[in-house]
């Protein structure tokens, strides 16, 4: 029981995180979550497509799912771009040294 204690208090007394830890946590887990979205998508798609019976003509509805889910596969891809190009605390001021960048 006394470990158990130790564990709480050391659990309690730990340190804080940083407000850019926070933030670097927080995109990684958006980037995290768009590419598995995207790869479900593709994969799924690459499936129904290798190893679905087809019929020769696409019925409208499946042609409007498809391009929905084109629109929502692209979009995810261009916000995984723009959040991972980001760098974490990129708003900071930088320190004027007299170098030139």
């Amino acid at each position: 029981m006394n470990s158990f204690k130790e564990i709480i208090l050391a659990w309690i007394n730990r340190p804080r995180r940083t407000e850019e830890e926070i933030e670097i946590d927080t995109w990684s887990f958006v980037v995290k979550s768009i590419t598995a979205m995207v790869l479900v998508i593709a994969f799924g798609v690459l499936w129904l497509i290798g190893f679905e019976k087809q019929d020769e003509v696409l019925a409208p509805i499946d042609a409007v799912f498809l391009e929905i889910l084109k629109a929502i596969a692209f979009m995810g891809v261009g916000a995984m771009g723009a959040i991972s190009g980001r760098k974490g605390g990129g708003n900071k001021p930088k320190a004027e040294d007299g170098q030139a960048t």
